[in-house]
């Protein structure tokens, strides 16, 4: 159920959403792509439910996260060959479209209908995001799709979300931020954008104790919830 019944009806004017944890499972690729990043190295393999516990604040953080886990030590050149194959690999997996959640396309397909502006902030790499959405068969949703890119800081900065939203020329406190983690809350918050969490995703912190605006269980709450603001 949500918390809150959000913004007044003529209010909402653009929505950005979080794709990893938000719209679409992907801890299984991302498991897939790290186990044939350090499997060659002799580590273990990880199960997807660990791989909860490495993902967000992108790539560089889920390597690192890796190393550490694995118990390998690596020099700083073995950490940017482990980080280049896995942007190989996440991207040959991220090719299968797989993990979309119940209730991605009615959602998004509602908000298209009226007429409401959409947009991606991830901290994935913003080709990988781009392969990710297109094999997904979401891209066409999306006007503006902003990933992590060397010219701008990462979630919980407010830069993503506002790159985010500049195509539309919107103002933030006329938009939602949705996802999953404490990094879209706070780059929501920063931004001075309504912030809509998910509490199904990779969150390791309880996202009800956050402060969000509207928390929702599943995807076709939030469409109703959404249909409101």
């Amino acid at each position: 159920m949500s918390n809150a019944t959000g913004p007044k009806a003529d209010g909402l004017k653009a929505v950005v959403f979080d794709l990893d944890g938000t719209l679409v499972d992907s801890a299984p690729d991302i498991a897939r792509a790290l186990n044939m990043t350090f499997e060659p190295m002799g580590a273990k393999p990880f199960a997807t439910a660990h791989v909860h516990n490495l993902i967000g604040d992108g790539a560089v953080a889920a390597i690192k996260r890796g190393i550490v886990a694995s118990g390998l030590d690596l020099s700083e050149t073995e950490e940017r060959d482990a980080l280049r194959r896995f942007y190989i690999a996440y991207t040959e997996v991220s090719e299968d479209g797989r993990g979309l959640y119940p209730g991605a396309h009615e959602l998004l397909g509602s908000l298209q209908a009226r007429g409401i502006p959409l947009a991606i902030c991830t901290n994935k790499a913003e080709p990988v995001a781009h392969v990710a959405l297109r094999a997904l068969g979401i891209a066409h949703y999306f006007g503006s799709i902003v990933g992590a890119r060397d010219t701008l800081a990462k979630k919980p900065d407010a830069a993503m979300v506002l790159a985010a939203l500049g195509p539309y020329a919107v103002v933030p406190h006329r938009a939602v931020m949705v996802g999953d983690s404490p990094a879209d809350y706070g780059a929501g918050r920063a931004a001075g954008t309504k912030v809509a969490m998910v509490d199904f995703g990779y969150s390791r912190i309880p996202v009800r104790e956050l402060g969000a605006d509207v928390v929702v269980s599943s995807l076709a709450e939030l469409e109703r919830v959404l249909r409101t603001m």
